[in-house]
């Protein structure tokens, strides 16, 4: 162990000490009524201001909402814990055994692999191994945001090669110009989502409750097609065989 990893450790165990402190009979009130259910909320503005402060550039703010992250870990271990569920050394021990198995060709000796695409590829496939299901989407939160919930779909359903979408090509409404920068291709690509969602909200319709009702029915679709393959991948099916299942899956 490095000493590096040796004082986090030693850090992460101050954090934990101190939000059982909070936590103990004379602690913090508010602090020990909280469970779950009650944190998911503020969890998931923590998430955000993380997620701000990363896209912002911001060091200090990433340092300090990263922290705040950490201490809703605290919270909810320590929660679990006087539940008798499980605790910090329990979930520590249990996502550190996932990274190694998950990664063998650096733990395991297994073969090397240099793709990152490849990487994700393994991943995956001791992913469904482990849960012995073959879904692509099924492990998807359904209370992710729309568009966060119809780009994994989409990602995942076109790395099945699944035939989508079939009415119309998949390039007519944005494209990268040769020669743009990626500040540039994310600047015109958020104008267009703006204005489509102006128009669609002008028209009386919530945008996110529309693409939220598509990624739904896309990944519902998905599943009825891995159900009608069995114990095969999507993603290993023969062509012909693959069309004949994805067409079946479409809804009446």
């Amino acid at each position: 162990m490095s000493d590096y990893a040796r004082q986090a450790g030693e850090a992460f165990a101050e954090l934990i000490a101190t939000v059982e402190h909070l936590r103990n009979p004379g602690g913090c009130p508010w602090d020990a009524e909280q469970t779950h259910k009650s944190l998911r909320q503020h969890t998931l503005e923590e998430v955000y201001e993380l997620l701000d402060a990363v896209d912002s550039g911001d060091g200090d703010g990433t340092e300090e909402e990263l922290g705040d992250v950490m201490t809703h870990i605290a919270f909810y271990t320590d929660i679990a814990r006087r539940d008798g569920s499980f605790d910090a050394v329990t979930a520590a021990r249990k996502v550190r055994e996932k990274l190694v198995r998950r990664h063998p060709h650096v733990f395991a000796g297994a073969e090397q692999l240099t793709d990152p695409d490849a990487v994700v590829d393994r991943w995956e496939e001791l992913k469904r191994g482990e849960s012995g299901r073959n879904s692509a989407v099924a492990s998807l939160p359904s209370s992710m945001p729309a568009l966060a919930l119809a780009g994994s779909v989409q990602r995942r359903t076109i790395k099945a090669d699944l035939n989508w979408p079939e009415a119309q090509p998949t390039s007519t409404v944005f494209e990268r110009k040769e020669g743009e920068s990626e500040q540039g291709a994310e600047v015109r690509a958020a104008d267009l989502l703006m204005q489509v969602a102006r128009e669609v909200r002008q028209a009386g319709i919530d945008p996110e409750i529309a693409l939220r009702t598509a990624a739904v029915a896309l990944r519902n679709r998905v599943l009825r097609a891995e159900e009608l393959a069995g114990d095969v991948p999507l993603a290993e099916l023969k062509g012909a065989e693959r069309d004949r299942v994805w067409n079946e899956s479409k809804a009446n």
